[in-house]
């Protein structure tokens, strides 16, 4: 009998894995066209780059002006 209920876990908890992930590929799938997806889309309307964090849409190259500096010895030996 003892053997009996050990297939019947073992073959259950196949069963669950696979209902597992086809749960999970659904859930990540609604996310995915619900939320991401529309917000995807307004920031593309609105030109808006997350990663540049402006609203910039005409510039010609993603580097950024950096300022020139003149460091001195003493900031030199602040540095972590």
């Amino acid at each position: 009998m003892k053997q009996f209920f050990k297939n019947i876990w073992e073959k259950w908890k196949v069963i669950a894995h696979k209902i597992g992930q086809f749960n999970t590929k659904v859930i990540v799938t609604v996310i995915y066209f619900l939320m991401i997806s529309p917000l995807g889309a307004l920031f593309r309307l609105f030109g808006w780059n997350p990663l540049d964090h402006s609203f910039h849409s005409d510039k010609n190259t993603n580097w950024k002006d950096v300022q020139k500096q003149n460091p001195d010895f003493e900031s030199l030996k602040r540095q972590s």
